[in-house]
């Protein structure tokens, strides 16, 4: 439900009461610890040793392959993909980094798709638990994003969040709220403060926040949301999702 009425009691006035409910009986904000590393792969003989080493040699060669099309590179960055998706976070790992080298030397350092390969290669690094090399590469992404296609730009936005996404998962929440509130501002300047775009970058600093233990901005921010979406309808995924985030929020038994 987003909607409420008692007699007397306007809507802003009724959410706040909610919202302090809420927030008073969860009691202290406690943040989601940073995500722990994947647990290390098992090997049970050492067939299965040879078996990864020869899939790690295979996907290494991949990325070595001379890169002449942008569709090749699309494939590869499946087939890198398609590792870290299955948990063979080595194989992936070991495909983008030399693709990424394969990529700027084909199409320039500062290639859309060169940046694309590093995104993937940081994001690879994160998901196998190697926190600040994943860090490392999507601040180095940003960056180079921000100077080729401006603080604002879609690229640079999209990249930008990948970056706070992996600040949330590190479970440096100050550095993660800060770049999604960037990318909100951002948005609202190009395309409107009801923009879809803006509304979605708005859910996903609303979801940091909780996760970083702010309820009762969190719990705002959602409300927000079903208020800048009444001409798209109740089904839109962004209004399920910020329905369900705000029934949970309102549990004060639910922690991050």
């Amino acid at each position: 439900m987003c909607r409420f009425h008692i007699g007397g009691t306007g809507a802003a006035a009724l959410r706040e009461l909610l919202t302090s409910w809420a927030v008073r009986e969860a009691g202290p904000p406690e943040p989601l610890p940073a995500m722990p590393p994947p647990p290390a792969r098992e090997l049970a003989d050492p067939l299965d040793v040879a078996r990864t080493s020869l899939d790690v040699w295979r996907a290494a060669g991949l990325g070595r392959e001379s890169l002449h099309s942008r569709s090749t590179l699309a494939y590869r960055l499946d087939v890198a993909e398609d590792h870290r998706r299955c948990g063979r976070f080595i194989e992936a790992i070991a495909l983008l980094h030399p693709l990424a080298e394969a990529a700027a030397q084909a199409f320039g350092p500062v290639d859309e798709d060169t940046l694309k390969v590093r995104n993937a290669l940081g994001q690879a690094y994160l998901a196998a638990g190697d926190v600040d090399d994943g860090l490392d590469v999507l601040r180095e992404v940003v960056v180079t994003a921000e100077h080729l296609h401006g603080s604002d730009g879609d690229l640079t936005l999209v990249l930008r969040n990948n970056l706070a996404v992996g600040y949330q998962q590190a479970g440096q929440y100050a550095q993660a709220i800060a770049l999604h509130e960037q990318n909100v501002r951002h948005s609202e300047q190009n395309h409107g403060r009801d923009d879809l775009r803006t509304v979605g970058r708005r859910n996903n600093l609303a979801a940091t926040l909780a996760f970083a233990g702010y309820r009762e901005r969190a719990i705002g921010l959602y409300w927000e949301i079903l208020d800048a979406m009444p001409d798209v309808g109740s089904d839109h995924s962004l209004a399920v999702t910020a329905r369900q985030n705000l029934a949970i929020l309102h549990n004060p038994s639910w922690k991050p």
